[in-house]
């Protein structure tokens, strides 16, 4: 599948910036000390910087995403390579200066807001990059909305990996709530403009849908519980980003050019 970086890319790059955004969030409410959270700021980044290595073979040649850098303001793929880099630099500064107590407390937790603003700004135009009203099973609403719900599915689950037990998994099960919700709307839709390619896709919304309701289902016995362990929330998470990539793997197969 040629795709299958962009799939990787797409994945991993909303779960690091969704897991980053809650972390931030999350951490004056439940008292994460700053060292916890530049250890988890710094796993993020690590698997964002992954993804956009792994997507980076799509182009073909790497170097080719340094000519994408020409259409920066008209361009969504290449806003989305420019804000991608710019989060995962300041992700990686911002963590090492955390971790390392570099600077004041008040640089550092401005330096964190202006990355937020990056990863805000980075999953926004993520979605816009395949916005085509060439591509008939694309070309809706649902693709920004699956695309979005995917870095609270994937980042909460991360989110609660790293630290941000409660507010990562609530989070999580929420969004899985609302992406099972809007299935059945979703696959009429793709069904009405591509019947033969939404009827190849059966398999994988099987497959992905079954790996969130687990994965939900193993999140929610955990916040119940109120228990945060490892084995079952590195389950839920290994869950919902397989359950994203199956997912993501069947948005790349919807495309066809529409005559």
């Amino acid at each position: 599948m040629h795709e299958l970086p962009l799939v990787f890319f797409t994945v991993l790059a909303q779960a690091a910036a969704g897991a980053y955004l809650i972390l931030l969030l999350s951490q004056p409410v439940n008292g994460m000390g700053e060292r916890k959270l530049s250890i988890g700021i710094l796993v993020s980044m690590a698997l964002l910087s992954a993804g956009m290595l792994v997507g980076m073979f799509h182009l073909g040649m790497p170097v080719r995403a340094l000519n994408l850098l020409a259409g920066i303001g008209r361009s969504p793929m290449s806003n989305e390579i420019l804000l991608g880099g710019a989060f995962a630099s300041f992700g990686v500064l911002v963590g090492l200066a955390g971790f390392y107590g570099k600077g004041t407390a008040a640089q550092r937790k401005a330096l964190r807001w202006v990355t937020a603003v990056f990863a805000i700004a980075f999953v926004a135009t993520i979605p816009k990059v395949y916005q085509l009203s060439t591509v008939a099973a694309w070309n809706t609403p649902h693709t920004t909305i699956q695309m979005l719900v995917s870095v609270f599915i994937t980042g909460g689950a991360l989110a609660a990996v790293l630290g941000a037990f409660r507010h990562g998994i609530a989070v999580s099960i929420a969004a899985v709530f609302v992406t099972l919700a809007l299935r059945f709307d979703y696959i009429t839709f793709v069904t009405g403009v591509e019947p033969v390619l939404a009827a190849q896709q059966s398999s994988l919304w099987v497959t992905q849908a079954i790996a969130l309701l687990i994965g939900g289902a193993l999140a929610f016995f955990a916040l119940m519980k109120q228990k945060s362990a490892p084995p079952i929330l590195l389950s839920v998470c290994s869950l919902v980003i397989i359950a994203e990539l199956v997912g993501r793997v069947s948005f790349y197969n919807l495309w066809s050019i529409t005559m």
